[in-house]
């Protein structure tokens, strides 16, 4: 049984699930997908760690699938930097379709609206009103970034580290880079420690 008849005789192929990678489907099951309305999260950083094959977004998309964006887990993406997956998509989409195929908009909308379909919240993923205030912010001031024409065409291609700031509901929550209240030399040591347990480094 393939995976996906497995998920369907669970009963759970349908709106409220959405799938990490879709690497390995084949064109009759991104059909399935699309009429079940099933997304895809894509991991393209995690899916070239462990070399586990390349997601067929435009495929998915022609068929009629939303694809959104994940960093996976910390067994195959320690930086979890979503911007930087959003390149790493962009980066590995384009190399498998063409240049004319898949622009930095593609992949900035798959981290955004595609995201927002991925978890089922219609509300998010895109500036409009009546959406819900999740907005981040990036600076352009870094060697990096010099003499780029297009700043959302910079984010993806120059590859931008980290937002300056985030809103969530209206709300900050990091400011200059930071998160606030969080103490960042504390946390650091903390998952320095139990990672050093995992590894059988100390007691």
């Amino acid at each position: 049984m393939r995976p996906l008849d497995y998920l369907d005789d669970c009963g759970w192929l349908g709106q409220r699930t959405w799938l990490a990678h879709g690497v390995h489907f084949i064109a009759d099951e991104m059909a399935r997908l699309a009429r079940a309305g099933t997304t895809i999260s894509h991991c393209a950083s995690s899916n070239q760690v462990l070399a586990s094959g390349g997601c067929p977004v435009c495929d998915l998309e022609r068929a009629g699938v939303r694809v959104g964006i994940g960093v996976d887990g910390s067994a195959s993406n320690d930086g979890s930097n979503l911007v930087q997956e959003v390149r790493a998509a962009f980066l590995v989409q384009r190399g498998r379709y063409g240049v004319s195929a898949v622009g930095h908009r593609d992949a900035l909308r798959w981290a955004t609206q595609g995201s927002a379909a991925c978890i089922g919240r219609p509300e998010l993923g895109e500036i409009r009103a009546g959406k819900i205030a999740d907005l981040a912010f990036f600076k352009l001031d870094e060697l990096r970034f010099s003499g780029a024409g297009d700043p959302l065409a910079a984010l993806v291609l120059c590859g931008a580290r980290r937002a300056d700031r985030v809103m969530i509901g209206g709300e900050w929550v990091v400011e200059q880079g930071r998160i606030a209240g969080l103490d960042i030399d504390d946390l650091m040591l903390r998952h320095g420690a139990a990672a050093r347990r995992l590894q059988g480094l100390a007691a």
